[in-house]
């Protein structure tokens, strides 16, 4: 292979890198107001908003969690975060949602280069486990996780980020709480996963978009 070529591969997968590293774009949300009717396409059930680009559907209460945002005047892009929260024993289960438009990179790509982010946002981290992860119901996606042990402002913290391939859009899910809770933390993240597993997201919307 010529030399021009392979660094231009390198220096597209870097730009990529780069991206996906960066803050994804986020909705425009105003807590505690009424929801807003959905300009890109229609509510499936009361209060979810729509990944215009994916049709992926974001319910307002989905597996006892609540989602951080209550109305969105844009919810669109091809890099995309949304928030759910939930309530344990005093304590915040706090998990974020990222629809993304891969090309380039699998599971395990999209997971190491966002992992360096994700760890530097607590102190002394350290990795329990990171490996190939089975998404229940659905072994055609392609996933892979790590979990890890910090600190936060002195607390103990547990967090985690999963990456899943669904061919033209990939997902993550990161997921943080206070380690005095992980036992009941662990089972409302899987009930959450299980409440958005029958979803797939569609490139079909992506693709019409652009023509």
């Amino acid at each position: 292979m010529p030399i021009k070529k392979k660094l231009a591969g390198y220096l597209s997968l870097t730009l990529l890198a780069l991206t996906l590293a960066g803050s994804p774009a986020a909705a425009e949300c105003v807590k505690g107001a009424a929801p807003l009717f959905d300009p890109f396409a229609p509510y499936k059930d009361p209060g979810s908003i729509i990944h215009k680009e994916s049709g992926f559907v974001f319910p307002a209460s989905v597996g006892g969690f609540q989602r951080e945002c209550e109305m969105t005047t844009d919810f669109s892009g091809n890099n995309f975060e949304i928030g759910y929260v939930r309530d344990v024993d005093d304590h915040e289960i706090e998990v974020k949602i990222t629809m993304v438009h891969l090309e380039q990179l699998n599971a395990q790509d999209h997971y190491l280069i966002v992992k360096p982010d994700i760890l530097s946002q607590y102190s002394n981290p350290t990795v329990v486990s990171e490996g190939d992860y089975l998404v229940p119901g659905r072994p055609d996606i392609s996933a892979y996780q790590g979990i890890f042990d910090g600190d936060r402002d002195g607390v103990p913290w547990h967090f985690s980020v999963t990456a899943l391939d669904y061919g033209y859009w990939d997902a993550r899910l990161t997921a943080s709480y206070p380690q005095e809770i992980d036992a009941a933390a662990q089972a409302a993240i899987m009930e959450l996963i299980q409440a958005f597993q029958w979803q797939t997201p569609s490139a079909e919307n992506f693709e019409e978009q652009g023509s």
